[in-house]
């Protein structure tokens, strides 16, 4: 049976080589060669943002099985995925049996993850990460009967902090360089509009009026040929106007 100080050294060795990728297919390989002993075959890194938003431009890394992605986003799952929800609360590593199911809040929950149990994903372990900015992202790796053991767990949530920081410092570098749409202030308040926070809660982190605050984010959505706030931010995003770490 491996011990403590065995997963550590494989994490740290997957750290060292999640350091020299330079694409992110490099970065799901050397993760999955990590994550293959211990039952995990998918990885998903990616932000968590409120619905009804759509998650799409959030994914940062994703190995779903094909079928899955266009599935989830065409029957819009994001809304009643319980997993997600959990993890836009959780500050702590948990495996996807233990996020609770809200059958009123959530209709389609149990659906949803039976669905992924049938293809292949019937448990996993999710990393949460919440930047300064108090945005939510999250790493979530899954297989058909994965190790729950503490010790494999806190191996695989070291090496998951690694892949993220690594995912949003490639997406940085892959993202084509363009003409920028929006200033830097209309940037910052959509960043704040990203985190959840209202047009007076911004105002009072950036110390400007929030009639202001509308108008950064009314002018930024006209910009983006957006038709509401969540829809500016998502536009944003995919247009590398602002980035979700």
């Amino acid at each position: 049976m491996a011990s403590l100080v065995d997963h550590a050294k494989i994490a740290f060795s997957a750290v060292e080589r999640l350091e020299k990728a330079v694409h992110t297919n490099d970065l799901i390989k050397t993760f999955r060669l990590c994550l293959d002993p211990f039952g995990y075959n998918v990885v998903l890194i990616t932000g968590l943002p409120d619905p009804p938003a759509d998650p799409q431009p959030f994914f940062l890394v994703n190995s779903w099985p094909n079928g899955w992605h266009d599935r989830y986003l065409e029957r819009d799952y994001y809304r009643d995925d319980p997993v997600a929800a959990f993890g836009r609360v959780r500050i702590d590593p948990f495996t996807w049996h233990d996020a609770p199911i809200d059958d009123e809040r959530q209709p389609r929950g149990r659906l949803i993850m039976a669905e992924a149990a049938d293809i292949g994903m019937r448990d996993g372990l999710v990393i949460p990460i919440v930047t300064s900015r108090s945005l939510h992202s999250c790493v979530s790796v899954a297989g058909e009967a994965p190790e729950r053991d503490p010790d494999v767990q806190r191996a695989i949530h070291l090496v998951g902090m690694f892949a993220h920081a690594r995912a949003v410092q490639l997406a940085s570098e892959q993202a084509p360089v363009r003409r920028r749409l929006l200033s830097d202030r209309e940037r910052e308040v959509l960043l704040w509009v990203a985190a959840g926070k209202t047009a007076w809660e911004i105002s009072r982190i950036l110390g400007i009026a929030e009639r202001t605050v509308i108008y950064h984010v009314t002018t930024a959505a006209r910009r983006l040929q957006a038709v509401s706030r969540t829809h500016a931010v998502a536009r944003a995003i995919a247009l590398g106007e602002i980035s979700i770490p």
